[in-house]
């Protein structure tokens, strides 16, 4: 019995994800001793590179042991329960929930063991992180000639997480009665397996459950979880023959590869099965496939025979090297045979056991091994398929590379020129073993003894075949296998299908940069590559990260496509990225002030550095030793230095803090033009301190004519025209300085402002109009205006026209700037708004005829004169209320006249009503005399209202005014001759309601 630890290659593709790992989970698989006597038992091997502390557990059960484990150091397990409240052997098919658990701080590897009575089986372990979503039960034939019952063609399914739910396809009838291709879903939570076994045909004979599919599906909570699978036997025989002690069967069990790490292209030697390793044996191979139409070759050619309808597999017997390849993913077992089986002597040692192959995908480069003596192992072999260039750098077990490793056998791979296969013979007590080389190789660790062997895959990458990562850091020309502390770097994904959209999570990796995921939704490949005949899209990370120290970091990246063979068509990679010491690095800055040359200087200790890069803290970069760095803006600014080997792409990296003193940024406004005389100049100083700053300022001025300044913003007087370079320079307190000149030669003239105004004093709601009567050094054309009103208003019109509203005394001043842009002093004016009288000639009134009624006027100011109009019937025309006696009505005029002449009128209406006669009767009968009842005076009565009554009360006749008189019908139609009681209402004057009685004479 051996078990490998697999080291991690520094490979450029892939996962590297290997059976290392911090937790498993195995279950105590079935086993025909179990109904013999019990006589098997089973253990956990444990070994650890580095020191690690493991707890080994049954779910729902109190059985718990803890170890230590030393560095390169292997730990045994007690004894896994075989009986009592703690047994969890899986003693037949359905669900268990008693499963074996280990968990690790430190990344181990780990195989479980089960042997008794000339029986053993071993199984490498599969940490977590390599499960999968789709698996294939890789078995063998189903046949112990011996006679035994209860031997099963078996798997089981195991659930790391809770929810996980799996829909199993058995290809074969198993023992409980599903039918094949029958599938049924099982729902598992963490800790339980479900297992499934062949029925049984014959006594020691079942159906072999190869072929059967095992999917992951939706759980409860709507997600896919990932499972393992193991497969094996209770007890069978492999191309069975006849051995000295009867027919040659075991004990088998193996953990499964997931569908995803399935590959193209195998590549093995053929173990012994005598002592003499020169003697060549026979192994026979499955290779399964997961589509019908794939083509399978050996060592160049068809596999012989033909595709197993139930099993999905080839199977066939060699005895020579085979280099099987196929035109899609397969998964190949190399099966070592019973004793005296496929014409093998009877007296060779070898006994059934099963191995699964890595494909050379996911070859490696450094194994350790550990070759045990259990169940009557009497020779120990290491078995390598390698390139032959390989060989000169191989060590076994710490031996010299090349010539003194003493390989015990090197023959040539018939199928693969440039590859060989390697034997090296191990010493039968259980031993240690360490395995290296510059190449990467596949492996097979395996031993022989009377009716007895065991074999194992001697260390794999379990990746994901379906996609591949790279590594690369930024400064490196190609891939890495190792980036460094504050290295640049991406991770590009490689894969087989179309991406919908990828995710790198470095958020849930502390101390990463970026901090936060970095999102790619419908990329877009950036190329394909053809990596083994297969043609890969690739995927670029869009920013770089960095890792935040040394060690072994996994970074997640979520793949979504359609392709992706589970319920969510997503999954989770983790790439392995391993962070070494990177070169060290250091830097000095000899700062200077802003908008000035600021120098830095880079060191390292180490001689292979050849590049640099510079973030300056401003999102400036440069890429020399020794940069010259100009800052636009003072303040503190964090300065980050990587410095890179070419060789590797690794920086050292060295942050500090530079303080660059800020520099003042001179801007000042000059005037457009000087005006003369007085010659003012008012500068306007808009100096800013781009960045950070505190400090104080000192400005000077110097204004070209002798004259200087140390105001911010002085005024200063030319006493002549001529050409003037005024120069402000402003000095922080940091000694940090800047200057401006700006020249200035624009002198004019200023006009002389002037107001002409028609009239100077007006009534109230009169216009006055104002002229430019300005004096223009030049000409007048493009001259501008600001008037003030005096009463809040302005003007900008060279001759305005303007209208007060109240009286009294306004000063209006005028300045003009002339087309040059001189501005004159201000001329002003005094002009006077005189009050119009405000007059009311009172209410409209009613009266009679020749009655005399009082007009109620009122004037302010009472001293104003006042005349009304018409004269007539008035008492006293220039009376303010005088006495009016009218026989018709009139409307009266009253007007106002106040200071200046100022005059406001206004007027009523006097309604003179007259008498009302009422006629008592009519004559309607259409002879053109007294056809309508006319009532004289009643059309002056507008809002009076007319109704008629026949004898019995109903109304014939009504309306409002009387300008259409009644004619004696009712709605057109003549009424009969009588008498008809009116009722009048005039509302107005003095009549009130008048009523009485009219007659119809026809």
């Amino acid at each position: 019995m051996t078990f490998i630890l697999a080291s991690a290659c520094l490979l450029s593709y892939g996962q590297s994800f290997t059976n290392k790992g911090k937790e498993f989970w195995v279950g105590y698989g079935h086993n025909a001793l179990f109904y013999a006597n019990n006589a098997q038992d089973m253990v956990l091997y444990l070994s650890a590179e580095q020191p690690a502390h493991v707890t080994v557990s049954i779910s729902n059960t109190t059985w718990v042991r803890n170890y230590t484990v030393a560095a390169g150091q292997v730990v045994v397990s007690d004894l896994i329960p075989k009986n009592g409240a703690e047994d969890p052997r899986l003693v037949g098919e359905g669900i268990s929930k008693k499963n074996i658990h280990i968990e690790s701080d430190a990344p181990i590897v780990a195989y479980a063991h089960v042997f008794g009575q000339y029986s053993s089986g071993a199984a490498m372990l599969l940490p977590v992180q390599t499960y999968g979503y789709t698996y294939v039960s890789c078995n063998t034939n189903q046949s112990y000639g011996d006679g035994t019952a209860n031997s099963h063609s078996w798997f089981y399914v195991v659930a790391a997480e809770n929810n996980t739910r799996v829909r199993i396809t058995p290809s074969m009838t198993t023992a409980s009665g599903v039918l094949r291709n029958q599938a049924f879903e099982v729902a598992l939570n963490k800790g339980e397996i479900v297992n499934v076994m062949g029925s049984t045909l014959t006594t020691g004979i079942g159906n072999d459950m190869s072929g059967s599919t095992i999917l992951s599906i939706a759980g409860a909570d709507g997600k896919c979880h990932p499972i393992s699978v193991f497969s094996g036997s209770s007890r069978t025989e492999i191309c069975p023959g006849g051995g000295q002690l009867g027919p040659s069967g075991d004990f088998i069990m193996q953990q499964v590869f997931p569908a995803t790490a399935w590959g193209a292209r195998y590549l093995t030697g053929i173990t012994a099965n005598t002592d003499d390793i020169n003697t060549p044996g026979v192994n026979r191979f499955r290779v399964y496939v997961r589509d019908k139409t794939t083509k399978v070759f050996a060592n160049g050619s068809p596999v012989p025979g033909s595709l197993n309808p139930y099993g999905n597999y080839y199977d066939f017997s060699a005895s020579t090297p085979q280099y099987i390849t196929a035109d899609k993913p397969v998964m190949v077992a190399q099966l070592i045979v019973s004793q005296g089986g496929c014409g093998t002597s009877s007296t060779s040692y070898n006994d059934p056991e099963m191995i699964f192959l890595s494909p050379m995908e996911q070859a490696i480069n450094n194994v350790s091994f550990y070759s045990a003596e259990k169940e009557n192992i009497l020779n120990n072999y290491l078995m390598l398929t390698i390139p032959a260039a390989g060989i000169n750098s191989l060590s076994i077990d710490g031996s010299a590379p090349g010539a003194g490793t003493a390989l015990d056998l090197v023959i040539d791979c018939p199928g693969l020129p440039g590859y060989k296969v390697v034997v090296k013979e191990l010493s039968k007590t259980g031993a240690q073993h360490n395995v290296r080389s510059d190449s990467v190789f596949n492996a097979i660790a395996y031993g022989l003894g009377d009716h007895e062997s065991y074999g194992y895959n001697a260390g794999s990458y379990v990746n994901n075949l379906t996609y591949l990562a790279e590594i690369k850091n930024d400064s490196s020309a190609t891939a890495n296998s190792y980036t460094c502390p504050n290295t640049p770097f991406t991770v590009t994904v490689k894969t087989l299908y179309n991406v919908t959209g990828i995710v790198w999570n470095y958020g849930l990796l502390a101390g990463f940069q970026p901090s936060g995921n970095i999102v790619y939704s419908n990329p877009v490949p950036d190329g394909t590559e053809v990596i083994d005949g297969k043609t890969y899209n690739i995927y670029k990370q869009p920013l770089p990260a960095q890792a935040p120290g040394t060690g072994t970091y996994y970074v997640p990246i979520t793949v979504t496509s359609p392709s992706i063979d589970n319920c969510t068509n997503s999954e989770n990679i983790y790439v392995e990225v391993d962070v070494l010491p990177g070169p060290t690095a250091d830097f000095t800055a000899v700062p200077d002030c802003a908008t000035k040359t600021s120098a830095f200087t880079a060191s390292s200790a180490d001689p292979l550095i050849d590049k640099w890069r510079w973030d300056f803290g401003d999102k400036t970069t440069d890429n020399v030793s020794q940069p010259n760095k100009i800052y636009a803006a003072g303040g503190s600014y964090t300065v980050n230095m990587w410095a890179f080997r070419s060789s590797d792409g690794c920086a050292g990296m060295a942050t500090k803090t530079v303080s660059i003193p800020a520099t003042p940024k001179v801007a000042f406004d000059a005037p457009a033009v000087v005006c003369m005389p007085y010659g003012t100049a008012d500068l306007v100083n808009k100096t800013t301190v781009p960045g950070t700053f505190s400090g104080t300022l000192q400005y000077g001025w110097n204004f070209g004519d002798g004259g200087t300044a140390a105001d911010k913003s002085p005024t200063h007087y030319y006493v002549a025209r001529g050409s003037y370079p005024v120069k402000l320079v402003v000095t922080t307190n940091q000694g940090c300085a800047d200057s401006l000149t700006t020249t200035i030669t624009n002198f004019a003239d200023r006009p002389v402002a002037g107001i002409g105004v028609s009239n100077p004093e007006q009534c109230t709601g009169t216009s006055f109009g104002f002229t430019d009567k300005s004096t223009y050094p030049g000409n007048a054309t493009g001259a501008s205006y600001k008037w003030t009103y005096g009463d809040g208003t302005t003007g900008t019109t060279a001759n305005p026209a303007k209208t007060y509203k109240q009286a009294g005394s306004y000063t209006v001043t005028m300045a003009v700037t002339s087309s040059d842009g001189c501005i004159s002093d201000t001329a002003s004016t005094v002009v006077k708004i005189h009050a119009t009288p405000v007059v009311d000639a009172g209410p409209d009134l009613i009266t009679e005829p020749g009655k005399a009624v009082l007009l109620n006027a009122t004037v302010t100011p009472a001293t104003a004169t006042v005349t009304w109009s018409p004269p007539t019937n008035l008492s006293n025309p220039g009376q303010l209320q005088p006495m009016a006696s009218p026989v018709e009505t009139t409307r009266y005029y009253i007007t106002a006249t106040g200071e200046m002449g100022c005059t406001a009128t206004d007027s009523m209406l006097l309604k003179v009503f007259k008498e009302l006669k009422v006629p008592n009767a009519f004559t309607p009968n259409g002879d053109g005399k007294n056809d309508t009842w006319r009532i004289p005076g009643l059309e002056d009565y507008k809002n009076a209202t007319v109704q008629v009554f026949n004898r019995w009360g109903q109304i014939v006749f009504k309306s409002t005014g009387y300008s259409n008189p009644w004619r004696g019908d009712i709605n057109g139609t003549p009424l009969p001759t009588g008498a008809y009681y009116y009722v009048i209402q005039t509302k107005e004057g003095d009549h009130g309601t008048i009523t009485g009685m009219v007659m119809i004479v026809r």
